[in-house]
């Protein structure tokens, strides 16, 4: 009669590894996915970081190198001309050639789009205009 009994109830063995095999299998299946979730994420961030920020950072500081060239000679002068020709000149290459290389080339050339009219924004409101041609110098 000893043996129904046993037959009908795990033994404590049984039940040791069984519960031990399923927090195994959880505990790994959870930790495992985690590391690879946070490894993805700092290979985007590298790549990012890698890529994308030096292209935009290129384009920004190509532009600012632009300006500084277009800008330096009317600032110059005692005599200041019309500043039109360098504000129109500026803007298609901030967002004529900027916005062609986002959308139509893609790419890194993106970023590099971006940064030149990131620049564009950046020294017109540091400058307030005055060193893309936006308003009239005094």
């Amino acid at each position: 009669m000893a043996e129904p009994q046993e037959r009908d109830h795990p033994s404590l063995e049984d039940e040791i590894f069984a519960v031990a095999h399923n927090v195994e299998v959880e505990q790994g299946a959870h930790t495992r996915l985690e590391p690879d979730r946070a490894q993805v994420f700092m290979e985007r961030a590298r790549a990012f970081l890698g890529r994308d920020v030096k292209a935009l950072a290129t384009g920004f500081g190509m532009f600012l190198l632009v300006d500084a060239v277009m800008m330096y000679a009317p600032l110059m002068t005692s005599r200041r001309p019309s500043l039109l020709p360098q504000f129109i000149t500026l803007l298609m290459l901030a967002f004529g050639l900027g916005g062609l290389l986002v959308w139509k080339v893609g790419g890194r050339w993106r970023t590099f789009g971006y940064g030149m009219m990131l620049a564009w924004v950046f020294l017109t409101l540091v400058s307030v205009g005055f060193l893309t041609g936006v308003t009239v110098p005094l």
